[in-house]
């Protein structure tokens, strides 16, 4: 039998338009995406949260968590909620290691995931299945890859962070590789790395930035060095190629770039810094926001190498972001605005 966790109307029927009378608009929500991933089978059990993202902007307070199989549903921990997108569907959970779990986003008998119009969204399975251990986890990240860009630790994102995680995708999915590789012999990975690295001696056309993101996709190694010597070059410059690369090392996960990260943190440009601290949670677990002394602090009191060093890095030349005592107010203003901006 199923059940509705948190269903406020129960809408029996579907809603039917006719052909004539399709339309973005009119057009039913659909689920684009989940996390985890559908049909993941080593998701880390210390997630502690669902995530399910629709077409559309979706109806507040309303909707379906509904059963496929009462042992597979997830314990619901917490109050579900919408975040700040409106499309974005949070449940809080509590799993354990080394079990299936399904839940339908909607289903025959149960259809509150709505738009705001009230049409019902098509109902979507997601299935997953949790890792064994931790260390299942992150062999399996370790050696595979993942099918998309997604991390773990991205449950530790904060709100602004993820916002700027939907924004990126939106204005530059493009660029992004999603491909995993998977079925090439061992040359032929190296061949492609070769090239995509040969490609980051320039000239800054599409390939150039498409090469960024795919050395993430293969995971590279060899290109951690170059992609960090992007990143943290000290030149004033157009930022796009710096934030891909901070983006991309965050992918890899090597987390020797983690002290030249911090420092991105209050970088004047917004993407470079809140793709820093993006990538800093997805490598470390932690979240400490643009507060970059106390990344550092916390990096150097767990031994982390290379070490941090504390001297402040003057990115612009402009008072009000080489001043430490400034940057604060500077920081937040600026991205008081990027965020009003954004929910236009």
């Amino acid at each position: 039998m199923k059940t509705c966790i948190a269903c406020l109307v129960l809408l029996a029927g579907v809603v039917s338009i006719r052909a004539d009378e399709i339309s973005l608009q009119s057009a039913p929500p659909v689920v684009i995406k989940t996390v985890p991933v559908a049909g993941s089978t080593s998701v880390d059990p210390g997630l502690t949260e669902l995530r399910v993202t629709f077409s559309k902007p979706m109806q507040n307070g309303s909707w379906s968590w509904t059963t496929f199989g009462e042992d597979s549903f997830p314990e619901i921990t917490g109050k579900i909620r919408y975040l700040e997108d409106g499309r974005t569907c949070v449940a809080p959970v509590k799993l354990e290691p080394g079990k299936f779990y399904t839940t339908w986003l909607n289903s025959d008998n149960y259809q509150n995931f709505k738009d705001t119009n009230g049409t019902p969204a098509v109902p979507y399975l997601l299935t997953f299945k949790t890792a064994g251990a931790k260390a299942e986890v992150e062999s399996k990240s370790t050696a595979m890859g993942a099918s998309t860009d997604e991390s773990a630790n991205d449950t530790f994102l904060s709100e602004q962070q993820r916002l700027v995680l939907q924004w990126t995708e939106r204005q530059f999915r493009s660029f992004f590789d999603r491909r995993t590789f998977e079925g090439l012999s061992e040359k032929e990975r190296a061949d492609l790395e070769t090239k995509l690295l040969d490609t980051l001696k320039g000239p800054h056309t599409r390939e150039y930035y498409q090469a960024l993101c795919s050395l993430a996709a293969l995971r590279s190694q060899k290109a951690v060095q170059p992609l960090l010597a992007i990143a943290a070059d000290r030149a004033e410059k157009d930022n796009r190629d710096r934030w891909m690369a901070i983006r991309s090392l965050g992918i890899i996960g090597d987390k020797t770039v983690v002290p030249e990260l911090i420092h991105l943190t209050y970088h004047g440009n917004i993407n470079t810094r809140w793709w820093a601290q993006i990538s800093l949670v997805r490598l470390t677990g932690k979240n400490f926001g643009y507060d970059w002394k106390a990344w550092g602090q916390w990096w150097n009191a767990q031994g982390g190498q290379p070490a941090f060093k504390e001297d402040f890095v003057t990115w612009y030349k402009d008072d009000a972001w080489s001043d430490p005592a400034k940057l604060p107010q500077t920081l937040a203003q600026a991205d008081e605005k990027f965020f009003a901006d954004l929910k236009k």
